[in-house]
């Protein structure tokens, strides 16, 4: 595993391994902040010749290095992180070289899902689902709870009180969701919303 350490714009890489052409979920890099950071949401930006890939970093602070900047053998690895806030960008590092991409053994190129863009990693994070338990209404993300509300049973209880992301109407109790990334961006979307986005992208695309 490489171990990276941010200090305001300086990063050190603490500790690195071997990289071979080929690999997918393989190198994995771990950073470390400073007090610079604090409050900051953190990106991690690695880049090989032509190929570059930003990577959100989750709460752990690590992940696994793209396969698609480990794809060319001899290419020289870099990484650096840039911290937003309020989706302003507040502070970048400069670049840390990881390394030269050896050649790995291979039987020949194999079809792979591409690393999602920071747009699919920002929607992966919205709910999608709801889950009960008894006594409390989760909204999920991926199976995982992000959000959740106490429901009292029995007659004489307190009100229900829905929080942001859930909605009642009438009896029903939903996700409160969008239909496009424009006002509250905090909302999951629809599936209808993230064909028309996606297509929206393709061809814009097709003009470059």
């Amino acid at each position: 595993m490489f171990r990276l350490s941010a200090d305001r714009t300086y990063l050190r890489v603490e500790d690195r391994e071997p990289l071979t052409s080929g690999s997918v979920n393989v190198n994995r890099a771990a950073f470390t902040f400073s007090a610079d950071w604090t409050s900051l949401t953190k990106t991690a930006v690695f880049r090989a010749g032509k190929e570059s890939r930003e990577l959100l970093l989750p709460d752990t602070l690590d992940c696994a290095i793209p396969w698609e900047v480990l794809k060319k053998p001899g290419e020289q690895l870099y990484a650096g992180v840039y911290g937003t806030r309020g989706g302003e960008l507040v502070l970048p590092t400069v670049w840390a070289h990881l390394g030269t991409v050896l050649e790995g053994a291979a039987p020949g190129e194999n079809a792979r899902p591409p690393t999602p863009d920071l747009w699919e990693q920002e929607l992966e994070k919205k709910g999608d689902g709801l889950d009960y338990d008894g006594l409390a209404l989760s909204l999920t993300s991926g199976g995982r709870p992000i959000s959740s509300v106490d429901i009292a049973a029995g007659p004489g209880g307190p009100a229900y009180k829905f929080g942001h992301g859930l909605k009642q109407e009438g009896l029903t109790v939903s996700v409160n969701s969008v239909d496009d990334f424009r006002g509250d961006n905090t909302l999951p979307m629809t599936a209808a919303g993230v064909q028309a986005t996606v297509g929206n992208i393709e061809a814009l695309l097709e003009t470059i």
